[in-house]
């Protein structure tokens, strides 16, 4: 572990001038009204007590209404076994639909109802209202279980936990929001997501660039250290915007502007009463459920991590920063500083392949993670660099996404193609295009 001296060496140049001690922050800023405690068990027994095999279907409106469990057959890996496993769960849900709108029939007899109606009788509480029925054939949902995935994410968290804790201190926000990447990102550094969304804190390029640096040498979102720090700013605006934590945190999924709405056509902040009650348009299932989810896993991961039992923690890593005065090729920092640039790899995980390919130069100001024995000689060590290996770098070309605009004719306007643009952006579907969006161009 991390101790002493070391520790503080190791985030030299990550404290941003005027940062100090977090103030004080009350019992209640998280608070836990007993209307989400279903949901919070709910997404607990998605952690920790089913797993990757086992679908569960439920009520998506009322998460202490589970229908059943059922276990897939263990996965192979291969894509024709994922289509299968796939296929029976659907399967699985339409019959159970398919005896909900029996059970809401106008002549069905529910004094001589037997097995699994029987049993969706009992637990819609013996209702004879056929519209029961016909609402929860429409509000049925099925969730896989992530045990392993969970308890993986928590493993991976201790290599960050308390440098993390750290960096929210230094931002004056609650330590807890540290655990917000198990929803996110089960502590991925390159979890993506299909809407573009990278790195551990899932941040979208458009967003991440008002904290940190994104741009054809670095990509900031995936280095988990500087991209907690983007968090904690983030997370801080929308409290200051909105002024609650919970509000915040669902911010985090439905955007600052959407839980506004959310606040004024509720005409409140009580975030039980905003799960319940607001129905705007892309306020869904993840929405509804980010916070109780985050209560959920920060219960959880704050249990394991004190007390791990047979989980084996990772240890956290060591480091130092330095802030590149120049462009200067990765081969070049690393001949100078005397490391290989795979050991400057494996610690930047931020660097584009451009970048780690010594294609591109490395972006002045970057905050290169290199070994601790380095700190102390790096800036005469750089100095030492010849001029002639630290060029300027031409800036980087981007586009604005108008409306109409597809990725072919973008690529075609710019003379490159659309697998660049795609690469470039992290773009998974070409098909995801919205207007506003910044793209990245090649040089």
């Amino acid at each position: 572990m991390l101790t002493g001296m070391a520790f503080i060496i190791a985030w030299i140049g990550l404290v941003p001038p005027g940062t100090g001690p977090a103030m004080a922050l009350p019992a209640e800023a998280f608070p836990r009204p007993a209307a989400l405690d279903p949901a919070v068990a709910f997404w607990k027994d998605v952690f920790t007590r089913w797993d990757e095999n086992q679908v569960v279907f439920f009520d998506e409106m009322d998460l202490s209404r589970v229908y059943e469990v059922r276990r897939l057959p263990a996965s192979t890996g291969r894509r024709e076994t994922e289509r299968e496993r796939e296929h029976l769960r659907a399967a699985w849900k339409e019959s159970l639909v398919d005896d909900l709108h029996r059970l809401g029939r106008s002549d069905v007899d529910y004094d001589h109802l037997a097995g699994r109606r029987a049993r969706l009788y009992r637990l819609l509480g013996e209702s004879r209202d056929p519209e029961t029925y016909l609402t929860a054939a429409e509000n049925l949902r099925s969730q896989r279980g992530i045990r392993r995935s969970f308890l993986d994410g928590v493993a991976r968290s201790a290599r960050y936990a308390e440098a993390f804790k750290r960096i929210f201190r230094e931002e004056g926000v609650p330590e807890r929001l540290v655990y917000l990447p198990h929803v996110e990102s089960s502590y991925r550094w390159n979890a993506r997501s299909n809407v573009g969304a990278l790195g551990m804190w899932q941040f979208m390029a458009s967003t991440a660039r008002k904290y940190i640096l994104v741009d054809q040498a670095v990509d900031e979102r995936l280095d988990p250290y500087t991209a907690a720090r983007a968090a904690a700013r983030y997370l801080q605006n929308a409290y200051d915007e909105l002024g609650s934590w919970p509000l915040a945190i669902t911010s985090y999924n439905h955007g600052v502007d959407g839980m506004k709405n959310a606040v004024r056509d509720m005409d409140t902040t009580a975030i039980d009463t905003i799960i319940a009650g607001y129905r705007g348009p892309l306020f869904g299932f993840a929405g509804r459920n980010f916070y109780p989810e985050f209560l959920a896993a920060a219960d959880l991961a704050e249990s394991l991590l004190a007390d791990p039992g047979e989980l084996v923690l990772d240890e956290p890593e060591t480091f130092t920063t330095y802030p590149l005065p120049a462009y200067v090729k990765l081969n070049t920092v690393a001949d100078a500083f005397g490391v290989s640039s795979r050991e400057l790899v494996d610690l930047n995980p931020a660097l584009r392949r451009e970048a780690r390919h010594n294609d591109l130069h490395l972006t002045k100001g970057f905050r290169l993670k290199v070994p601790v024995e380095v700190g102390p000689v790096a800036d005469a060590r750089f100095a030492a660099i010849p001029a002639s290996h630290r060029p300027v770098q031409k800036p980087e070309r981007t586009y604005r996404v108008r409306r109409g605009d597809n990725l072919g004719a973008i690529a075609a306007r710019h003379r490159t193609s659309v697998r660049t643009l795609q690469r470039l952006n992290g773009i998974r579907n070409p098909n995801h295009l919205r207007a506003g969006m910044l793209l990245r161009l090649p040089s």
